[in-house]
């Protein structure tokens, strides 16, 4: 019997653009109305930056490259 790691998957997931106006065609296409949430780029997290974020926040896309120090971590992690 195959493991979880081992079946093919069935769903596949597509790498998102790291592109506000991407992510808010995309979200906007799943249903979500234009008027109650979009997507902003967050240039730092000093208080003079944060102050250009749209209020409130309902979620943060951290974005980042995959890279084989990142693999190795997560491989290295327990479960």
């Amino acid at each position: 019997m195959a493991t979880l790691d081992e079946r093919p998957s069935t769903k596949r997931w597509l790498p998102l653009e790291a592109n506000p106006d991407l992510i808010n065609q995309f979200l906007w296409s799943l249903g979500l109305p234009p008027d109650e949430a979009e997507s902003c780029d967050v240039y730092g997290l000093d208080d003079d930056l944060l102050q250009m974020v749209p209020s409130p926040v309902l979620a943060v896309f951290f974005l980042y490259p995959l890279t084989s120090k990142v693999t190795d971590y997560v491989a290295a992690v327990p479960v």
